[in-house]
């Protein structure tokens, strides 16, 4: 059985950083596959130096039929039995592409649709039913699209679940290194506790609730710690950034930083004391899983995703969705009572690893695609 995962760009994202550890831990996987991406961006060096073939195919200007057509060409060059979307745009590009081919097209979604443009949304629905499969990274998330679009008992039944997987090994390597930028901080400020946010300032979190719950901390009196946000401004909706920096400045936070996006996460992960998250309509949540992963405490707003990957409150601290206020006392008491919120961290760890680790995932992907 040969796969051939379809990808858009290659800019770094959870969806990208799922696929790349895929590629790195192919040695897991009973099938075969292949990489077909359709524009380049910063993890093209990464994919490539998997020694897993990747190949670049993508329409030249506004020449879909040309693209489709080689697209096609490949597929059977290739001797490809299935192609796994990540996008509905590829999903439908491959079933174009399939016809008569006896290849199969199946297709993950990765997030939801909320803020999309009705043509977008159209395209979703569209792939839905034409795609020999469906796959969604959690419950919660098929369910809203099965109640969103309003499927039929047929259409859902080829839809499944297929948890997101993550490389706990690189989660795992510890340094006692500190990372640049708290090497900086860290001068002359010994003792004081570190707390982090990581994700990119996208429309699906809601960086700024936090920020919000930072001021309440200070009202009360309780500043005694180092808040980082990694994550890099987003130019779709770069005023989620630049909001929570002004927000900060005017509330000031000093002790908030702001330090872009990184790509040394695991080095950050091991050198704070707690993670802190908020979202807005997360569908699987990789920065928390890796925060759990860890070992350090976590601190998440109560989205049923988050009640479904942590089995309801059972491995990270839960705090009322778009409420400052309760994450400031969740935060206090975690301040309060370090030592026993890393005890009970440490436990988790190694519940998370077992539900979530990519050999999993990988697992998981074989036995959808052998029913399909």
């Amino acid at each position: 059985m040969r796969i051939a995962f379809m990808l858009g760009s290659l800019n770094r994202g959870g969806l990208e950083t799922l696929m790349l550890d895929v590629f790195r831990n192919k040695s897991y996987a009973k099938f075969d596959f292949i990489g077909i991406y359709r524009k380049n961006g910063a993890y093209l060096n990464d994919f490539i130096d998997t020694k897993v073939p990747f190949i670049h195919c993508g329409p030249q200007g506004r020449c879909y039929v040309s693209y489709i057509i080689k697209l096609r060409k490949l597929l059977l060059k290739e001797r490809v039995d299935i192609v796994h979307a990540q996008l509905s745009l590829d999903c439908l590009y491959a079933k174009l592409a399939c016809v008569g081919t006896g290849i199969k097209v199946v297709e993950t979604f990765h997030g939801y649709d909320y803020l999309s443009s009705p043509k977008v949304k159209q395209m979703g629905k569209l792939s839905i039913h034409l795609a020999d499969a469906v796959y969604f990274v959690s419950h919660f998330q098929k369910n809203c699209y099965v109640n969103q679009y309003k499927l039929s008992n047929k259409i859902e039944k080829k839809c499944r679940v297929v948890y997101n997987g993550i490389d706990f090994s690189k989660i795992d390597i510890k340094t006692d290194d500190l990372p640049d930028f708290m090497k900086n901080e860290a001068s002359g400020k010994d003792g004081l506790l570190r707390l982090v946010m990581i994700g990119n300032f996208v429309s699906v979190r809601n960086q700024i609730l936090v920020c919000k719950s930072l001021a309440v901390l200070k009202q009360k009196g309780f500043d005694n710690f180092l808040f980082y946000f990694i994550g890099r401004k987003d130019t779709s909706v770069p005023w989620m950034f630049e909001k929570c920096v002004d927000f900060c400045k005017e509330k000031g936070l000093s002790n908030v930083k702001f330090v872009g996006g990184r790509g040394d996460v695991p080095s950050i992960l091991h050198n704070i004391d707690g993670f802190v998250y908020s979202s807005a309509s997360d569908t699987f949540g990789i920065a928390v899983v890796e925060a759990i992963a860890a070992g350090i405490p976590v601190l998440v707003n109560d989205l049923e995703i988050f009640k479904e990957i942590s089995n309801n409150g059972e491995i990270v601290t839960l705090y009322k969705t778009g409420d400052e206020y309760d994450l400031a006392d969740k935060v206090i008491s975690l301040l309060s009572n370090i030592s026993q919120f890393k005890q009970i961290a440490q436990k988790s760890a190694e519940k998370v690893k077992h539900n979530f680790s990519i050999q999993a995932h990988i697992d998981n992907l074989e036995v959808a695609y052998r029913s399909v």
